[in-house]
């Protein structure tokens, strides 16, 4: 009996050693994204539009607002938020050129230091937007 419960021991101490080290390798390092960011959104023909993003860690998952520059919507939350370690992606529903509908608004950033580059995407419009994001040092 006492070999039994040695095995289970030994056994159950390795799965949770395991899962540790799974868990440990597959946690993004949040600082990296975390803080205020200056968005520029490059709408072509020469126009541009200026973005607001808050991005905070609560209970150990991101959350975040965006802006527009003109207040022509201000702190709409993101949802859908993933961040890898290199590409952060998420979601928000605000107003839209060219009539002002509020649609769902897709994002991905492939993630630097203090800055990010990528598109914003229009899905109902089939229209991406080349962006790019400048940590906000103020």
């Amino acid at each position: 009996m006492s070999k039994k419960l040695t095995l289970i021991m030994v056994v159950s101490f390795l799965l949770l050693v395991n899962v540790h080290h799974i868990r440990g390798q597959g946690t993004p390092d949040l600082a990296k994204v975390l803080g205020d960011w200056e968005l520029e959104v490059d709408a072509g023909g020469g126009e541009y539009y200026y973005l607001s993003l808050l991005l905070e860690e609560t209970d150990s998952l991101l959350t975040g607002v965006i802006s527009e520059s003109q207040g022509f919507f201000q702190d709409v939350p993101l949802s859908n938020i993933q961040y890898d370690g290199q590409v952060l992606s998420f979601e928000f529903t605000a107003p839209t050129p060219p009539d002002g509908q509020e649609r769902l608004i897709a994002a991905e950033f492939t993630v630097g230091e203090d800055k990010m580059e990528g598109y914003l995407t229009l899905p109902e419009l089939g229209v991406s937007a080349p962006t790019t994001a400048k940590r906000d040092t103020d």
